[in-house]
């Protein structure tokens, strides 16, 4: 099996990098496949020689991070796309609100499961600026999308079921300071990987 993780970032301090590298670690570990797929900061961060990272160049700037990441989604999902092309994989798994708009449009277009990680929601952040209402409509849409969506903590877990209205069968808690996490994050994965398959079969 093959997971291509979707991100913003991927750099070191970032909380999202630290998940998605105990993951991708995780997987190589047990025989599988990972891509990353983020944006080129410039900045380099050590992962297993195994686990291949695509950095994508964004030649635009913007006056907030809403409208940046918009931009930024076209290119994370151009060279998805085309990683898809050369090599394949069989699932996208998304990390937060600024990789969603890719996330779910190549989760459409290539008839492949979408998982979505979520941190943090709006509602938990305070709706502190001016895109906010916006924001919290990606999350939505986000989860709504998605095949499976994890939280990262009990706060998170609780927004998603009550202000996201996600339906608590589609919901996992999987706290990354807790044993045997990323196990738990493998054994989603392969079962909506089967059932994807039987699906098509």
């Amino acid at each position: 099996m093959k997971v291509a993780f979707i991100t913003r970032r991927f750099e070191a301090g970032e909380a999202a990098t630290e998940h998605i590298i105990k993951l991708a670690d995780y997987l190589v570990n047990k025989g599988h496949e990972a891509i990353i797929v983020s944006f080129d900061d410039g900045s380099y961060y050590e992962v297993d020689d195994r686990v291949d990272v695509k950095r994508v160049h964004l030649p635009f700037e913007a006056d907030n991070l809403y409208t940046w990441s918009m931009m930024l989604n076209n290119e994370l999902k151009r060279e998805a796309r085309q990683q898809f092309e050369d090599k394949g994989f069989d699932l996208i798994h998304v990390i937060d609100w600024t990789a969603i708009p890719g996330g779910v449009t190549l989760s459409k277009h290539l008839e492949i499961p979408l998982v979505t990680t979520f941190q943090s929601t709006e509602n938990e952040r305070g709706f502190g600026g001016e895109q906010s209402g916006v924001i919290s409509e990606l999350e939505w849409q986000g989860a709504y999308e998605s095949d499976k969506v994890f939280a990262t903590g009990e706060d998170t877990k609780n927004s998603l079921l009550f202000d996201l209205d996600v339906p608590d069968e589609k919901l996992e808690l999987v706290d990354p300071y807790s044993d045997n996490w990323q196990e738990t994050v493998l054994k989603c994965y392969k079962e909506l990987v089967k059932q994807e398959k039987e699906v098509k079969a």
